[in-house]
């Protein structure tokens, strides 16, 4: 039976926190459809589950949380991940609420840092770099602003649930219901608390990142497993329908350091015809043909066109442009090459995978923070798929991973 269960709101999510928790046994179900007694039974140490409620309304996300976590008091699974953006996205509020509330607990025990990627709280102030989260690239995005810095006034703009917030250092507070949200500023001070939830007997439902999991995989006894990875080589394949500037800046820096670049834009995203039509399939040729020839190429569907007009009205515009670029990576996949696949946006990447007929993969292991490694096998091939969240990684991360020349990559970092 899982010890674990991690509800993500995304399957980057679900794969950046499961991947922490190795080497313990970890599975990761792409989707929440599937998820019931039978797999948790199943999993010897830990289930990563993605949720899919990022870009759900708030009670529908708070749902579909309530569903998963009350799974998993009856199965007797000893501790519940919430795990939450590290920039604050999504229905952080909500799903808290929704997650503390089926637990049956007195508490919920926040820890929103990440520390490793400097993104800290203090004062109950969630920072970026160094900035209020609000006031950084994420209260800037134009699809999900982060609308307060402030953990409290951010958890009350969902729910009327209690909130108290303790600072880095203070003791547990024993009489505190609903959501607590801890001050950490570095890994130390997060493995510190968790640690004292441990003693306290107090890890039955906590959330956090991917920094949380970390602490977690060191104080709780996981059961340990070995994974072997292969057809870790070949050329590396980026396929990035991200719009977050640290996407944009890396494809970028990729096709300036002389990576064969294939651009997609408002056609090859909206259109239904165009992937099965002579311009489609010469597109999924052309780049096939670069990825076994070169080491590094770029699928770059970054750019930020204005879609309006181009799709029937109501329809998800996000979720229609995910499954046209999560189709023409299933049918590149399909032409043999062997290689890796860095794919960058957790909707493209759960299309790719749905539309491929994956539900279940099992993490790797991390080349570099923030990205993730899992084994795949399409078409009588074994590929190496890689996620990427869009706001993570240097500008030259591209380059950097398809082990590029030192000059190029010294090059971008100026640029």
């Amino acid at each position: 039976m899982a010890k674990i269960l991690l509800i993500a709101d995304d399957l980057t999510g679900a794969l950046d926190a499961g991947v922490c928790l190795l080497p313990a046994a970890v599975v990761v179900s792409t989707s929440p459809e599937g998820v019931d007694r039978h797999l948790l039974d199943s999993c010897p140490s830990a289930l990563a589950v993605n949720a899919g409620t990022r870009h759900l309304s708030a009670p529908e996300a708070a749902e579909r949380v309530c569903r998963l976590v009350s799974l998993a008091r009856e199965a007797g699974v000893s501790c519940v991940v919430k795990k939450t953006d590290s920039a604050l996205r999504g229905n952080v509020g909500a799903e808290l609420a929704a997650a503390w509330q089926a637990s049956g607990a007195e508490r919920l025990h926040f820890i929103p840092a990440l520390p490793d990627m400097d993104r800290v709280t203090r004062a109950g102030i969630h920072y970026v770099d160094g900035v209020p989260v609000s006031e950084s690239r994420f209260g800037l995005d134009p699809f999900e602003p982060v609308a307060s810095s402030d953990v409290r006034e951010l958890i009350a703009a969902q729910t009327n649930a209690p909130v108290t917030v303790v600072g880095e250092g203070e003791p547990l507070p024993p009489d505190a219901r609903g959501i607590v949200v801890y001050d950490v500023t570095s890994q130390d001070s997060m493995l510190e608390r968790v640690r004292m939830l441990d003693a306290a007997g107090e890890l039955g439902v906590v959330a956090g990142c991917s920094g949380v999991a970390s602490a977690l995989a060191r104080v709780l006894d996981l059961d340990p497993e070995y994974v072997e990875a292969h057809g870790e080589t070949g050329g590396l394949l980026v396929v990035c329908g991200s719009v977050n500037g640290t996407s944009r800046a890396q494809c970028a820096c990729a096709e300036q350091s002389g990576a064969s670049t294939f651009h997609i834009g408002s056609t090859e995203k909206c259109d239904d015809s165009w992937l099965d039509g002579p311009a489609g399939r010469e597109f999924v040729s052309r780049v096939s043909a670069s990825w076994s020839e070169r080491p590094l190429t770029v699928v770059d569907g970054s750019g930020m066109e204005d879609l309006t007009g181009l799709l029937p009205e109501g329809a998800d515009v996000r979720q229609v442009v995910a499954d046209h670029i999560g189709a023409i990576l299933v049918r590149i996949c399909e032409r043999g090459v062997r290689g890796r696949v860095l794919v960058t946006g957790g909707d493209i990447l759960s299309s790719f995978l749905s539309q491929a007929g994956v539900g279940l993969v099992r993490p790797l292991g991390q080349p570099v923070p923030g990205i993730v490694g899992f084994e795949l096998g399409l078409s009588g091939q074994s590929l190496v798929i890689f996620s990427k969240s869009g706001g993570f990684g240097n500008r030259e991360l591209f380059v950097e991973m398809a082990g590029g020349p030192r000059e190029a990559v010294k090059e971008c970092a100026h640029a």
